[in-house]
């Protein structure tokens, strides 16, 4: 039996849709991220310290995402914007994965800066420190983020790059909530 016309066209979206799926099932995904590093990570957090000259407290939650494919990094800054008592001056949902073909991470970053302002980076894989590089026309963007595994924390360096320099941008501690 032949569909009408019109019917044909309803069904191509959904051939293309089953192409695609068969396409992702025949070269199957990546295995299960195993990452001791990225373990690390899982949990609830306080950020403290600075971004520029201003002392700066966000709350942080990690945890493994999308088939235990990415870490997600949700971070909420306790200070409130400007006239407002409930939303967050800053607020970022960031995504932290390992690329096998290039092997080394990967990292999606958005923020309340939208989508103009959102950002992917890399970084090499080390025994306790995660140094991303997000590459840009104007200067790259580093933040390295190192691991001290005697205090259980995690310190996050930010620096931005212009002319070959690295400028301070944040200094950062993630410690675990208590409770």
């Amino acid at each position: 039996m032949r569909l009408p016309g019109f019917m044909r066209l309803r069904a191509a979206p959904l051939n293309v849709a089953v192409i695609i799926c068969a396409s992702a099932c025949l070269f199957g995904q990546q295995p299960t991220l195993q990452d001791s590093l990225l373990d690390s990570l899982v949990g609830k957090w306080v950020l403290t310290g600075t971004v520029g000259n201003t002392p700066t407290t966000h709350d942080v939650e990690i945890r493994w995402v999308l088939n235990h494919q990415f870490v997600q990094i949700h971070e909420v800054s306790r200070e409130k914007r400007a006239g407002s008592q409930a939303e967050p001056q800053y607020e970022a949902i960031v995504l932290l994965g390992w690329d096998a073909n290039k092997k080394q991470y990967v990292v999606y970053w958005t923020d309340v800066y939208g989508g103009g302002f959102s950002v992917r980076g890399y970084a090499a894989k080390m025994t306790s420190s995660i140094p991303i590089v997000f590459k840009s026309d104007d200067g790259n963007f580093y933040n390295t983020m190192d691991y001290d595994q005697s205090a259980g924390t995690w310190r996050w360096t930010m620096d931005n790059e212009k002319n070959g320099v690295k400028e301070p941008f944040a200094r950062l501690t993630l410690k675990r909530k208590k409770g």
